[in-house]
């Protein structure tokens, strides 16, 4: 633990409404965390992160893994752009796309459990100040996985109608790809309000 001041809240007191900066606290309508949430970071803001002597390995792998979900989902609407302007075949795309969305998925769920499992759990009995905020992050989560099983739904249904080589080859991708930016819209503030509770916590208390 470093000696960095901060005020921390009584996690026994009223929270108040359920609300953030704009408005409520739902991954699909909130403009980030509630201000009470961010104590931590205004000791701790992101500009100096990687130059805290507490971020260790643990923290450095937490961000990068946090930065490949990010690159996938690029990935994956660079490519569908591109399939959908005509620069990439459709049968390249369903190799290509087929490839990263299965190890986004997989990838994505294994990363959920373990955050579910152990650093979740971990980081509120290190900051119990910070327990709604992670059940914030626990609700999140549910609404990912919903968002993710439509978007694998899709994906194996664009990918077998490519397979049938239907007239109009840019429907399927089409679909698939607004399915994609209505998940991603979720994932980017899921993981920027994740990081700005995880990152000064571990910070702040030391790596779980």
């Amino acid at each position: 633990m470093t000696d960095e001041p901060v005020d921390t809240p009584d996690p026994g007191a009223d929270p108040g409404p359920e609300t953030g900066p704009g408005g409520d606290t739902g991954l699909a309508t909130r403009p980030g965390l509630p201000e009470d949430l961010r104590y931590l970071l205004g000791a701790y803001p992101r500009r100096i992160w990687g130059d805290h002597p507490n971020f260790g390995p643990v923290t450095r792998f937490y961000l990068d893994r946090h930065a490949m979900f990010r690159e996938a989902m690029s990935v994956m609407q660079r490519l569908t752009d591109e399939a959908l302007d005509g620069a990439r075949p459709p049968e390249a795309w369903s190799h290509d796309f087929g490839r990263i969305a299965g190890f986004f998925l997989n990838q994505l769920h294994e990363h959920h459990h373990i955050e579910d499992i152990h650093y979740f759990p971990a980081l509120v009995r290190m900051e119990p100040g910070l327990k709604r905020g992670f059940d914030i992050l626990d609700r999140d989560h549910h609404t990912i996985h919903d968002a993710l099983d439509r978007f694998q739904d899709g994906a194996t249904a664009a990918l077998r109608a490519l397979q049938a080589a239907p007239a109009d080859p840019k429907r399927p991708m089409a679909d698939i790809g607004a399915e994609l930016t209505r998940m991603d819209r979720l994932l980017v503030r899921h993981l920027f309000d994740e990081e700005e509770l995880v990152i000064p916590t571990m910070l702040h208390r030391g790596e779980v």
